[in-house]
């Protein structure tokens, strides 16, 4: 074979990588290399395991509500109250573990169950009143203020937790052997349902060639294996940092592996489409709001616990402006219908490394936000001219 073959099925090859849809977080990724370099020469202290164990537990909050944001967002829609929503469930748990003495666990179901109510009544006027997920959800978000500020404010705007759950869950890591243990399953179950997902494709006569599977499945660990020997350098994976883990796999099992997750982007991409081949669309949207709700309970209760309490200044915040831009520089679209769930975790990892990586150097708020601003607008850019381009195409 003659080097211009050679040269030429290697660029065949690429194209294939470049071109894949499971790969469309590869500029989040060279972004976020790109970041981690910068601030190491600005501070070197950056890259250091004890303040990587750090950046990952800043993360989980901010990823939680993008995997709730994502779900949304891949129908095409916008939800504006994840922010005070997750305060919700954490006020509904703080109140009722502190005040009323009620068992943690109950109080941990009802508190999420709060979130899951907010989302499931969006649902409805969205899928069945054909409201606009903006207004309904910008509605929703001054209602659930409203519950908050009801709950907390005779209490002083915040309530402290003292319960053995949130103090475990907030400030305890696993040990470094439980740590790889845990995150080498559940790299191994991840990856026994790509390769059957994989397979099912290629039996239909789609999918990708096996070459570029393995090699993304190779990446992946070659990343999970520095990340978890980092995080064991210090003290082990943060527990927050398992938990969002089982949310995310749990996630991507949902969207990528089941018939659920085909409609979710089935109506993303085009809800008449849907409609006409028999897909039950209003349902889809209606699940697709509740379940976003309850990993927004699980966003807010994994809020506190790392805060150690329950506060409504948290409303007030960038949280869910956070969990949108994540969300977007993630690679999900905005247009519907296209993005991943893994995009989650480096996206909440872009937005949390910028923050952590300016508060080392001293940088002022003002330069944060600007560079977090760029970085958004960049991804969108970029979101908007690939669907451009997959228009002209034919592939939208």
């Amino acid at each position: 074979m003659t080097t211009t073959q050679n040269e030429s099925k290697l660029k065949g090859w690429i194209e294939k990588l470049f071109n894949s849809t499971d790969l469309g977080m590869m500029p989040v990724i060279a972004a976020l290399i790109a970041i981690w370099i910068i601030f190491e020469i600005l501070n070197p202290h950056f890259l250091t395991p004890r303040n990587l164990s750090n950046l990952s537990a800043q993360i989980v909050v901010t990823g939680t509500l993008e995997l709730a944001e994502t779900l949304v967002i891949l129908l095409g829609m916008i939800d504006l109250s994840i922010g005070w929503s997750s305060v919700v469930a954490a006020s509904v748990f703080s109140v009722g573990t502190v005040f009323f003495n009620l068992p943690v666990w109950p109080c941990v179901f009802l508190g999420i169950g709060a979130s899951v109510v907010i989302g499931f009544l969006q649902g409805i006027l969205i899928s069945r009143v054909g409201v606009p997920s903006f207004v309904v959800s910008l509605g929703g978000a001054m209602i659930a203020e409203g519950l908050v500020l009801a709950m907390l404010t005779q209490h002083g705007g915040s309530v402290p937790l003292s319960d053995n759950l949130s103090t475990a869950v907030g400030t305890l890591n696993v040990p470094p052997l439980w740590s790889w243990v845990i995150s080498l399953t559940l790299f191994a179950v991840f990856a026994v349902f790509s390769l059957r997902r994989h397979a099912d494709r290629r039996r239909r006569g789609a999918g990708e060639a096996h070459t570029i599977v393995f090699a993304k499945l190779a990446s992946m660990l070659v990343v999970l294996v520095i990340g978890v020997g980092l995080l064991c350098a210090y003290q082990g994976m943060p527990v927050l940092l398992v938990i969002f883990l089982a949310a995310l796999f749990a996630s991507a099992f949902l969207t990528k592996s089941t018939r659920f997750g085909r409609y979710l982007y089935a109506v993303g991409g085009n809800a008449e489409a849907a409609r006409r081949a028999g897909i039950n669309v209003r349902f889809v949207q209606l699940a697709a709001f509740t379940l976003a709700g309850a990993l927004v309970g699980l966003g807010g209760l994994l809020d506190a616990a790392r805060l150690g309490v329950a506060s409504a200044t948290v409303g007030d915040s960038d949280i869910m402006l956070n969990a949108v831009a994540a969300a977007v520089i993630g690679g999900t679209s905005l247009f519907g219908g296209r993005g991943s769930v893994y995009g989650a975790f480096f996206g909440a990892l872009v937005i949390a490394s910028v923050g952590n990586g300016m508060d080392l150097i001293g940088a002022p708020s003002s330069v944060r936000f600007g560079v977090e601003g760029v970085i958004l607008l960049a991804a969108i850019t970029i979101d908007t001219l690939l669907r451009q381009r997959r228009l002209r195409s034919g592939r939208a």
